[in-house]
């Protein structure tokens, strides 16, 4: 995978996670979230692409914007389960 791939998919990735907050119909300073939630219709972002980079989104937190990803680790939900929030919320 080429350097501008692997930074095209992270952007997709990160602009996803902005879309899913900014979709909350409640407002929510925070969401909970898996891969699989982040996905698209097209196939071009699939869950799998997609939960490579949440680690990588996580330990760069605060993200653009005061966004913030975290794992949620307070108990065993499956598959990895996400908290997305706004920073200072």
């Amino acid at each position: 995978m080429s350097p501008d791939q692997t930074e095209s998919n992270r952007e997709r990735v990160e602009n996803a996670l902005r879309r899913f907050m900014s979709d909350d119909p409640h407002g929510n300073a925070y969401r909970y979230l898996r891969a699989s939630d982040l996905t698209d219709e097209d196939g071009n972002l699939s869950a799998s692409v997609v939960g490579s980079y949440l680690p990588k989104l996580r330990d760069d937190s605060p993200l653009d914007g005061g966004l913030v990803v975290e794992e949620y680790t307070e108990c065993r939900c499956g598959p990895s389960l996400w908290l997305a929030r706004r920073e200072n919320e």
